[in-house]
C-alpha cells in the first residue's frame, strides 16, 4: 500500500514538472492543431499527416504529399471532431504544403511570426494532442527562398512523426511547417516557412496547374475578380462538371457580375437546355447590357426556332460594336428559315464584304456558303466566282466534292471547258465514282466531243459493269457519231439495266 501510494506520488510530481516546463501558449495552440486524413475516390485510405489552422474560418495548412490523388480529406481536431476539407485554397508541390479550408464555422488559428529568431535559440514543435508531447529543438541554419520567405534546419531526435505540425517560436507564434526527414534516422529536421504557406492561393490558371490537378477535392474561386474570371474561362475546356461547380462557386462568390450567367448559359444551351439559357444571358444583360449579350440571345432564340425575333435582334446590331461577317451569316440563316432567300442573297453579300482582299482563311466558310446558294438561286457564274476565291484561300484541303459542286455551277454557266477541268479533277481525287464518270460522259455527249464520251463510258462500264449509264451514254454517244447498231445494242443493254430514258432513244435512232 505504501509502495502505491509512492509511485502516485512520483507520477503527479513528474507530470507537475513537465507541465510546468511548457510554454504557456501550449493549451491555446493545441487547439489549432489537428491530424489530418486522405482518402481515394473509392474511399482508401491514401495518406495521413497534422496540419494547422491559419485563419478563424477552418482556413488551414498541412503537406501537400497525402493530398495526391485524394477524393476527400478530413482533419480530427483536439477533441476528436471531424471536419472534412471543403476547399482547396493553393499548394505547392516543390516545397510539399497545401492550404485549404475544413467546414468548421470558427477555428482556434495561430499566429504567425513576423521575424525570424537568433541561431541556437531554443523554438517547439507542437503535435497533435501535444499538450504533454511538446518537443524542444533549436534553429541551426535559415535560408532564404521565394526572395521573401525562410527554410528552418533544427535538432531533432525525437521518435515522433511531426510531419505537418508548427514549429513555434518562444512567444508562441508559428515559424514553420514542419517537413519529412531527408533519411530515417536523421538527426535534423526541416521546417518551411508557415508565412510560404499560408500566402498560397489559387490564380486563374490555377484548374490547369499538376500539382492542383492532382487534387480531386473542389478548387476554391481567386478572390480576385480578374483572376476568378480567368478561372471561370479556363473552366471551359474542363469536363462539364468541372465547369458547372466553378459556374456554381463563380455565382455564389460574384452574384452582381454576368460573366458566371454568361457561362452558365453556355453551358445550358450546350445542352439543349434553351429556356435556362434565355434565362442567364437575360440576366447578364441587366447587369450589363453589352451587345454581345444580345448576340448571343439571338443565337438561343435561333435555336428555339424563333427565327423572326432572332432576325430583329440581329438586325439591332448591325451598327454595333459587334458588327462582324458571323452576326450577318446569322441573320441570313434566320431568312432562309423564313424562305425569304432575296433577303438571304443580300445577307451573304454583307458577311462577304466585311473582309477585304486579299482574302484571308476566315472567309472562306462564308464563300462556300454563299456559293452553294447562289448556285440554288441559278446564280451560276456568281457562284463560280466564289468557289474560285475558296479554291485560293483551302487549295490544299479540296476534296472531290468540292470540284463537283464547282462542276455544277459551270456547267449551269456555261463555262463547259472549265466544267470539264473540274470532273476530271473530281474523277482524279474519287476514281472509283462511277457518277463522275457518268458526269463526264453526260457534258462531252453534250458538247459534241463523241469520241471522248466514248472512252469515257467504256471505262465507266469497266469499272461498274451493272451500272447503266455506262451503256446509256456509250449507245447515245455511238449513234450521234453514226455508228447507230452498235449505239442502238447498247442503249439496248442500258434498258435491260433497268435505264428509263434508254426506250426514248431507241425510237429516235433506229
Amino acid at each position: 500500500m505504501k509502495k502505491f501510494s509512492f509511485s502516485i506520488i512520483l507520477f503527479f510530481c513528474f507530470s507537475f514538472t513537465v507541465l510546468a516546463g511548457q510554454p504557456s501558449w501550449t493549451k491555446k495552440m493545441s487547439k489549432a492543431v489537428f491530424t489530418l486524413k486522405t482518402f481515394s475516390a473509392d474511399g482508401e485510405l491514401l495518406g495521413s499527416t497534422s496540419g494547422f489552422f491559419v485563419g478563424e474560418h477552418g482556413e488551414a495548412i498541412s503537406s501537400y504529399a497525402p493530398f495526391k490523388n485524394a477524393a476527400k480529406a478530413v482533419a480530427i481536431d483536439e477533441s476528436g471532431k471531424e471536419w472534412e476539407v471543403e476547399k482547396i485554397l493553393g499548394a505547392n508541390e516543390t516545397y510539399d504544403v497545401i492550404k485549404f479550408r475544413v467546414t468548421i464555422k470558427k477555428s482556434q488559428s495561430v499566429e504567425l511570426a513576423t521575424a525570424n529568431p537568433a541561431l541556437n535559440s531554443p523554438c517547439w514543435i507542437l503535435p497533435y494532442k501535444g499538450a504533454k508531447s511538446l518537443v524542444q529543438t533549436k534553429i541551426l541554419k535559415t535560408e532564404t527562398f521565394n526572395t521573401d520567405y525562410t527554410y528552418f534546419t533544427m535538432s531533432l531526435q525525437s521518435p515522433l512523426d511531426l510531419v505537418g505540425c508548427p514549429l513555434v517560436d518562444e512567444s508562441g507564434k508559428v515559424l514553420g511547417l514542419i517537413q519529412p526527414k531527408n533519411s530515417e534516422g536523421d538527426t535534423l529536421a526541416y521546417a518551411v516557412g508557415a508565412a510560404f504557406a499560408e500566402q498560397l492561393k489559387l490564380t486563374g490558371l490555377g484548374l490547369n496547374d499538376p500539382a492542383l490537378r492532382a487534387v480531386h477535392i473542389k478548387k476554391a474561386i481567386p478572390d480576385d475578380l480578374n483572376q476568378a474570371q480567368l478561372m471561370l474561362l479556363m473552366a471551359g475546356a474542363q469536363d462539364s462538371l468541372t465547369f458547372a461547380t466553378v459556374i456554381s462557386d463563380f455565382l455564389t462568390q460574384f452574384p452582381k457580375e454576368p460573366d458566371g450567367y454568361v457561362s452558365r448559359a453556355q453551358q445550358s444551351y450546350s445542352y439543349g437546355h434553351f429556356d435556362e439559357a434565355l434565362q442567364d444571358i437575360n440576366r447578364a444583360y441587366e447587369l450589363s447590357p453589352q451587345p454581345n449579350y444580345l448576340y448571343q440571345k439571338g443565337t438561343i432564340l435561333f435555336a428555339q426556332d424563333k427565327y423572326a425575333e432572332a432576325y430583329d435582334l440581329y438586325q439591332s446590331l448591325f451598327d454595333s460594336s459587334v458588327r462582324s461577317a458571323d452576326l450577318f451569316f446569322m441573320a441570313s440563316q434566320c431568312k432562309a428559315k423564313l424562305n425569304d432567300s432575296i433577303a438571304q442573297q443580300a445577307l451573304l453579300d454583307s458577311c462577304v464584304a466585311q473582309f477585304s482582299r486579299p482574302l484571308l482563311k476566315e472567309a472562306a466558310p462564308y464563300l462556300l456558303v454563299r456559293a452553294q446558294v447562289r448556285l440554288q438561286a441559278n446564280r451560276f457564274r456568281d457562284a463560280v466566282a466564289d468557289l474560285n476565291d475558296y479554291e485560293q484561300l483551302m487549295k490544299s484541303q479540296l476534296n472531290d466534292n468540292f470540284y463537283y459542286i464547282r462542276y455544277q455551277a459551270e456547267v449551269g454557266g456555261r463555262l463547259f471547258q472549265q466544267a470539264l477541268n473540274d470532273i476530271e479533277k473530281a474523277i482524279e481525287l474519287a476514281p472509283q465514282n462511277e457518277f463522275y464518270y457518268a458526269e463526264k460522259a453526260s457534258l462531252l455527249v453534250r458538247v459534241g466531243m463523241y469520241d471522248d464520251a466514248i472512252t469515257t463510258s467504256k471505262a465507266l462500264i469497266q469499272l461498274q459493269p451493272d451500272y447503266s449509264d455506262g451503256y446509256l451514254f456509250l449507245g447515245l454517244s455511238q449513234c450521234l457519231k453514226g455508228e447507230k447498231a452498235e449505239g442502238i445494242a447498247n442503249l439496248q443493254k442500258a434498258k435491260e439495266l433497268g435505264d428509263t430514258q434508254a426506250e426514248g432513244f431507241i425510237q429516235k435512232y433506229k
